[in-house]
């Protein structure tokens, strides 16, 4: 994984990145997503104006026309035609569950590597005004995880219900989440306010024990908390409003999701070590090498495991089965 630190103006810190970006091109958006596109740019300016900023930078930076860059941001999510058999993992593990009390949380993200592992990177973001971060994203502007330093971690999943409607792809609301957030009240409070585009999930634990996950589609948004000391998300809904309206739950989603109970819901109180014994598992496909896709591999691209609270994660670029988790602080 790349490894890259920005600091000041949202303005400047994308020009920062931007300068990495000279000679790249901004895929061509079909008509139909291009028009969409113009929909979501008008939320982005509403909700989170500094994002527009730090886009307006990068494209200046890198020589990129700034509208192109924005649509392809706000929508590039939705142009991949080709469903995951597989996906991420997310979870937290709570004081009364763990064997010193305090919280633990990990996650590993998957996808596609021709998508996704080119533009890895491990992002230390010092935002003038905001919360600094430690976070990872396969595209620039946004995170997909991450933990800030007032001490909320976010992470998303995806899950798979009809609908698309204007709003905010799932790494500006990550990002919006970390820069903006110190717990996860506060991260409610923002996350119900947002638009969302379409159905992501996200984990959210803080230093004080509290975790909470959350489940939008276009027709609402609900969120349930953890159940015994245990709060998982894989890639189905397990709200009751949404759980068996899913349009598609890869296969090993409710596997991975089982599995994690139970390695983590029962028997001794959890350590560090436990968890990242569970996110690279193979019984339960929680670690994914992605044997399903020959044609298009796909697998676990990070693995993060930390304690919200401390400004440092632990961090495997790759499946941690066969990767070391490695300490980095900010």
């Amino acid at each position: 994984m790349h490894q890259i630190e920005l600091r000041g103006s949202y303005f400047e810190m994308g020009r920062q990145q931007g300068l990495l970006l000279r000679g790249w091109q901004v895929p061509a958006l079909e008509p139909q997503m291009a028009r969409f596109a113009l929909r979501c740019r008008e939320e982005l300016a509403e909700h989170a104006p500094e994002l527009l900023e730090e886009l307006h930078g990068l494209a200046e930076a890198a020589g990129l026309d700034p509208e192109a860059l924005i649509d392809f941001s706000l929508t590039c999510p939705f142009d991949d035609s080709e469903l995951p058999d597989a996906g991420c993992t997310v979870l937290a593990v709570l004081p009364e569950r763990a064997a010193d009390n305090r919280t633990i949380v990990g996650r590993n993200y998957d996808y596609f590597y021709d998508s996704s592992q080119e533009g890895a990177t491990i992002y230390r973001t010092y935002p003038e005004g905001r919360y600094a971060s430690l976070g990872n994203c396969d595209i620039w502007v946004g995170r997909e995880d991450g933990l800030n330093e007032a001490g909320l971690f976010v992470a998303q999943a995806a899950f798979f219900t009809r609908g698309l409607q204007p709003g905010l792809a799932f790494w500006f609301i990550v990002r919006l989440l970390l820069d903006r957030c110190a717990t996860v009240d506060e991260g409610l409070d923002l996350i119900l306010r947002l638009p969302h585009a379409a159905s992501w999930t996200y984990l959210l634990a803080d230093r004080s024990g509290n975790a909470a996950a959350v489940e939008p589609t276009v027709k609402g948004i609900e969120v349930r908390y953890p159940v015994d000391g245990l709060l998982v998300m894989t890639n189905h809904a397990v709200c009751s409003c949404w759980a068996g309206t899913e349009e598609f739950i890869p296969p090993d989603s409710r596997p991975r999701f089982r599995r994690l109970r139970e390695l983590l819901g029962k028997g001794p109180a959890v350590d560090v070590a436990a968890v990242k014994g569970a996110l690279t598992d193979h019984q339960g496909l929680v670690c994914s090498h992605g044997d399903h896709f020959p044609q298009r591999p796909f697998g676990t691209l990070w693995s993060v495991v930390g304690r919200p609270g401390e400004r440092q994660l632990e961090i495997a670029a790759g499946q941690p089965c066969c990767t070391a988790y490695q300490t980095l602080g900010f």
